[in-house]
């Protein structure tokens, strides 16, 4: 068994015709709360056709007398076991349990097929090694679950009483001892060694006293060798005399107390009958705090490991299996709405491509007007300075006009890859062609436009003498930057004496 570290554990001695219970409560000296003894009505047995009656029994015993702890251990008579003692070469525990395991169902009669097994290593020196090999029908096991599932109490353990009581005199009086617990149906007899049973022994019913007397000097006597010196506590439910029954062994002989067993009797309300419940108090401190029984046949040693008839990866590749088709069709049925969307989406794009194509056409044409909006009247305002530049005298005029937007270069190179730049618009340039009635009128033109601010780059590209109609004409590019205009009052035309009037 397994530590527990149980607080409070319920201690079941089950017997052919009572049982005794005991709690105990867990700390530097345990405590006995609380024993008792359910005898049996005549109509329930002991076994697996009166387990129902048996755990309606319990159930409402534990209650009635104010049991309150849920986690139990039962202890099963020497009756209900049996015992085969091996020699075997000494080696690891886990070895030691593969070696009996094979062994085990060999060592016993043919007709006990539904056991369970277990073992109790002893502390014998040399090569080899002594073991108790330990069986028990299944049927007794499943007993004790009924009773505790009935009670609503947790099973911690199935171990035999005289090996529990045994282990805990030993290790409470620190000293190997003989311990007989004897019981109005029989005795059983253990010998503890180094804090292990080395020998155990089923004794018949004493009654009368005197027959057990040779009971013991035989089984004394087929003790393993080198316990010669001896000392026996009796734990006795029938009131026999342990005085008389030394004298008669020709060795020490003492009646064992609960006390002995290192708990406080104080509370348990015995009244100096303790000795009765001492296996149900030995059962219950088995599980408190640290301490584990030697053998457990609820959680054997000797269980046959539990067959895995699917191997492991078997499992581990059927889970990815699933996983990649779960993956697969999730995936695909992803795809398919995907798909029908986008072919939803190209649908409706053919439906509006006619009005797409018009909405196109109207965006160009309102991008176009946007420049002569009012908002940005660039054009407006270079047609407005150029009319200033022009002087009003009657003698010049323009002929065609000529204004476009100034786009710039992006300058900087540009990566592969990479998105190239927007062009930047540096205001407007243009062309004016004009007549004038002479030479010195068409510098003045040029000279007003070079002075007025708006204006950049304004040179002359030509003028060309007409001949007979006495005019010049002229061409004259500019360029009109980006910034808000800033009309400047254009310098004062000096009179020509030649001026006169425009000759068509």
């Amino acid at each position: 068994m397994k530590p527990t570290n149980q607080k409070k554990v319920l201690g079941l001695a089950l017997g052919e015709k009572s049982l005794m219970a005991a709690e105990v409560i867990a700390g530097d000296r345990p405590r006995v709360a609380k024993v008792a003894e359910l005898v049996y009505p005549p109509e329930v047995q002991a076994n697996e056709a009166g387990a129902a009656q048996l755990g309606k029994l319990l159930t409402g015993f534990l209650k009635e007398r104010g049991f309150t702890a849920s986690a139990a251990v039962v202890g099963i008579p020497l009756k209900w076991v049996a015992v085969k003692q091996k020699e075997v070469p000494r080696t690891d525990s886990a070895t030691l349990a593969n070696m009996l395991r094979l062994q085990a169902e060999a060592e016993f009669s043919s007709e006990l097929k539904d056991l369970v097994f277990d073992f109790v290593e002893t502390r014998s020196a040399g090569v080899e090694q002594s073991v108790l090999l330990i069986a028990t029908p299944r049927r007794h096991i499943e007993l004790a679950e009924k009773l505790c599932e009935a009670a609503r109490l947790k099973l911690l353990a199935v171990t035999p009483s005289a090996l529990a009581l045994g282990e805990t005199t030993s290790r409470a009086m620190a000293r190997d001892v003989l311990v007989l617990n004897v019981l109005a149906g029989g005795s059983e007899l253990t010998d503890q060694q180094s804090g292990s049973a080395n020998a155990i022994r089923l004794l018949r019913a004493s009654n009368p006293p005197q027959a057990i007397t040779g009971e013991l000097r035989r089984a004394v006597s087929t003790l393993p060798p080198g316990t010669q010196a001896r000392e026996m506590i009796v734990w006795d439910g029938v009131g026999m005399d342990a005085g008389a029954l030394g004298q008669q062994l020709g060795f020490t002989v003492r009646n064992g107390a609960l006390p002995s067993l290192g708990v406080d009797d104080s509370l348990s309300g015995a009244n100096g009958d303790g000795q009765r419940y001492a296996a149900a108090v030995a059962l219950a401190a088995s599980a408190l705090g640290e301490a584990t029984a030697q053998v457990d046949f609820l959680h054997s040693r000797l269980a046959a490991p539990k067959k895995k008839i699917i191997p492991r990866w078997v499992y581990l590749a059927a889970a990815a299996f699933v996983i990649v088709v779960v993956g697969g069709i999730y995936a695909y049925d992803d795809l398919q709405n995907r798909e029908m969307k986008l072919a939803d989406l190209q649908s409706r794009l053919s439906n509006i491509a006619p009005e797409l194509k018009t909405a196109q056409a109207f965006v160009g044409m309102v991008s176009f007007a946007q420049a002569w909006h009012a908002t940005d009247p660039r054009y407006l305002a270079c047609l407005r300075d150029l009319t200033q530049a022009i002087p009003d005298d009657g003698q010049t005029y323009a002929t065609m006009l000529t204004i476009k937007e100034n786009v710039a270069a992006a300058t900087g190179s540009v990566s592969a890859g990479a998105v190239p730049k927007t062009p930047v618009v540096n205001g407007l340039s243009g062309q004016i062609y004009g007549k004038s009635s002479d030479q010195q009128h068409v510098e003045m033109v040029l000279d007003r436009m070079k002075h007025m601010s708006t204006f950049a780059n304004v040179a002359l590209e030509g003028t060309n003498n007409l001949g007979r109609m006495q005019q010049v004409s002229f061409s004259i590019t500019f360029d009109y930057p980006n910034q808000p205009p800033a009309p400047t009052a254009a310098p004062t035309p000096a009179k020509s004496p030649a001026a006169t009037s425009p000759t068509n």
